[in-house]
């Protein structure tokens, strides 16, 4: 009898064993059929970066235009006295402020005019900014138009994510969430470049080349799938994904249709515009806005935005033979080497184990540049043998950075949420990015001027390692996970 039962519990085995396999082989079927993307996926995403590197640069700008504006030359100095440290932390820390209420208010547009439109309004309005900034010849004028390029910025950062994670795929959206972080780093890159070469006005307005490819293209763009399925346009929203799966049979097409049809938070966004108020109301909300403010404040907190704004006259005041400028240079082509490598293997090796060994080699990195800036302060001996370690722990950090928390934050921020709940998560982050973004750049110059850099450089250090902790603790893994199955493990959380 005991054999009898040995020998059917040993028949399930064997046949749990068996329909595994079979489920197994099935999964991993469907991964191998997937067929190309689109080229006008491609098209589409590269057409909406363009404004991505146009906020790359505005970032940055700061870096090569600094060293001119506190210039005695006056055929170099636009303002014709050189400014003062307060006026320095006022031109880098000013855009934050306004990039607040453009953070609070212009992605909400989206829900209204439509993703497309709203990108449409954030190019004419960076031209038009760009413009007014190149012809400034005052302080005040510099910051009231850096204030306007702000305002407008604060949508690279939260419309252009919701739009890219609504035109793709499953299997795709990391990469091309990825792409938001790569961009950003050419914009770099291009401002670096050609900043010391130009004057202020001939770089700022070389700086907004960019735009206008992408106002050229833009008439060819397609709309969010599910932006037209919330309004009720059925039809336009088969024709869009015909369009960017064109590449894709007409079934699955059909298919993916009717999960975006059946998809009740489709549905809800259809019948209402949450608020900020009705945006903590259930769980899967609350918990996936810690989840997805967790990367993004690492990211801040790592001090990337001051170092690149401060490049230049950073890596200057460390007194080695190598140009800011040219380390600046170097530095641009690092991180975009690095970000496209990021966005092409994250989604082998998941976004949580990248973002973790990203932050903790960030940390010792940085670690080792608060040290030698220490040395300096103390006028040690010890420097004259240590002339290459500035750039070796530059670029050190920059690649670590470039691999996980610079460019991953950004693919996950609006993974983490629902259609109708994508634009406000995307204000609320960004809001307080910014406001950690001012608080950060504005007090770094006072800082460095009153204790040393190095004090500055360290907190950075601890922000990441601690970073990483955290994140090996909360986060959760979303590799191969689809939008509603990553809402089933935050209802779950």
């Amino acid at each position: 009898m005991e054999s009898a039962i040995e020998l059917t519990e040993d028949k399930q085995e064997i046949q749990y064993i068996a329909d595994d396999t079979k489920f197994s082989k099935q999964i991993k079927s469907n991964h191998q059929t997937h067929k190309p993307d689109s080229f006008y996926l491609y098209w589409a995403v590269f057409t909406v970066q363009l404004l991505t590197v146009v906020s790359g640069t505005s970032v940055v700008w700061t870096s090569p235009v600094i060293p001119k504006l506190t210039s005695n030359d006056t055929q170099v100095n636009p303002l014709g006295t050189p400014a003062t440290t307060t006026d320095i932390s006022m031109i880098a820390a000013s855009p934050i402020i306004t990039s607040l209420i453009g953070a609070l208010v212009l992605p909400r547009l989206s829900d209204t005019i439509g993703r497309r439109m709203y990108l449409l309004t954030m190019g004419v309005g960076l031209l038009i900014s760009h413009i007014l900034l190149a012809f400034s010849a005052s302080v005040l004028l510099i910051v009231i138009s850096r204030c306007i390029v702000g305002t407008f910025l604060a949508g690279s950062f939260s419309v252009i994510p919701i739009y890219v994670t609504e035109i793709c795929e499953d299997h795709n959206r990391a990469k091309f969430g990825c792409y938001l972080g790569l961009f950003h780093q050419i914009g770099h890159f291009y401002c670096f470049i050609i900043g010391p070469y130009f004057s202020m006005r001939i770089l700022t307005l070389l700086l907004m080349i960019p735009i206008i490819p992408f106002l050229i293209s833009f008439f060819f763009l397609p709309e969010s799938p599910a932006y037209l399925l919330s309004k009720g346009k059925e039809n336009k929203c088969r024709q869009a994904l015909k369009k960017l799966r064109n590449t894709k049979d007409s079934s699955k097409i059909e298919s993916e249709f009717h999960k975006l049809v059946e998809s009740d938070k489709t549905k809800n966004f259809a019948t209402k515009s949450p608020g900020y108020l009705s945006f903590f109301t259930n769980k899967e909300t609350k918990v996936g806005f810690m989840l997805a403010l967790l990367p993004c404040q690492v990211q801040i907190l790592s001090g990337i935005t001051v170092i690149m704004s401060f490049l230049a006259p950073l890596f200057n005041s460390a007194k080695t033979s190598i140009s800011g400028d040219h380390v600046a240079i170097a530095v641009g082509i690092l991180k975009i080497s690095c970000f496209f490598l990021t966005s092409a293997v994250v989604e082998k090796l998941g976004r949580k184990r990248m973002l973790i060994y990203s932050s903790v080699g960030s940390g010792l990195s940085l670690f080792g540049l608060g040290c030698f800036f220490y040395l300096k302060h103390i006028n040690s001996q010890l420097l004259d043998k240590l002339g290459w370690l500035p750039l070796t722990l530059i670029l050190s950090y920059v690649g670590f950075y470039s691999l996980g928390i610079g460019p991953i934050p950004m693919a996950i921020m609006h993974e983490m949420f629902s259609a109708e709940y994508r634009a406000v998560a995307g204000s609320l982050l960004t809001t307080i990015g910014n406001i950690m973004m001012f608080t950060i750049v504005f007090s770094f110059p006072l800082i460095t001027a009153s204790i040393g850099s190095h004090w500055a450089v360290w907190a950075f250090s601890s922000f990441c390692i601690f970073g990483a902790l955290l994140i090996h603790i909360f986060l959760p893994e979303t590799k191969g996970k689809s939008l509603s199955e990553i809402q089933d493990i935050l209802q779950s959380y």
